[in-house]
């Protein structure tokens, strides 16, 4: 495989790619595991305002969306340890981000990948090799974690809706991405809907999930981290 076919390809992995069927939700948990798989959401409007803690088993589709945008739309900055998993293979390393638009993948040895993006371009670079592919961050699935503002119902398509009793999972469809149409499925704690995880499905039906641990919304990165160096030669 090329460099651009490798850089390409991990862009995807991580963000999402082109999928000819829905992204399907997970299986509920079992009962024993998280409590009896809930109820499916509705997606009927919402009648009764939306709980400030925690999302109810019954909260209506709109609610449960409402609920997940207010939720990512305070977050604003955000440092974490990310564990990636792609069939056999596992990665791990560092994700930095601060709205609008700015985030950064740092991989821990033996992967030399950084991926930076900087409010417009997203680099994905070789640090053994010093060089790096550009990509304008539009073409990416990034919207739901890089948008100051976000709403997922517009700005997306959102495909399935489920409320857990530990969890609250959001699958969306981005038809102005890379490659074409994205499917990314967020997944969300409860009560505090913190943003834990995504995953993806590729064309080949391969699955990518991304983990989100030792979250920290409190301390601000550090700007050096999204400042992208164009000098590198692809």
């Amino acid at each position: 495989m090329t460099k651009t076919r490798t850089a390409a390809a991990l862009l995807l992995a991580l963000f999402g790619t082109s999928v000819s069927a829905q992204t399907p939700l997970p299986p509920s948990r079992p009962a024993g595991m998280g409590g009896a798989a809930p109820p499916a959401v509705s997606t009927a409007p919402a009648t009764e305002p939306v709980r400030a803690a925690g999302v109810p088993l019954n909260t209506p589709g709109p609610a449960v969306v409402e609920r997940v945008n207010a939720a990512l739309n305070r977050l604003e900055i955000l440092t974490a340890d990310f564990v990636q998993m792609s069939g056999n293979r596992q990665m791990t390393g560092k994700l930095s981000l601060q709205k609008p638009g700015r985030l950064r993948f740092d991989y821990d040895p033996p992967s030399p990948l950084e991926i930076i993006s900087d409010g417009t371009t997203v680099a994905i670079r070789d640090r053994k090799l010093a060089t790096q592919d550009f990509y304008s961050i539009g073409q990416t699935p990034l919207k739901f974690l890089t948008r100051d503002r976000i709403d997922l119902a517009k700005d997306l398509k959102v495909t399935g809706v489920r409320v857990d009793p530990d969890r609250v999972i959001v699958a969306v469809e981005d038809k102005s991405t890379f490659a074409g149409t994205s499917q990314v499925t967020l997944f969300f704690d409860q009560p505090t809907l913190t943003l834990r995880q995504w995953t993806i499905i590729d064309p080949q039906g391969h699955e990518v999930t991304v983990v989100l641990k030792s979250i920290d919304i409190a301390r601000k990165p550090d700007p050096k981290l999204f400042v992208i160096d164009f000098t590198v030669i692809r």
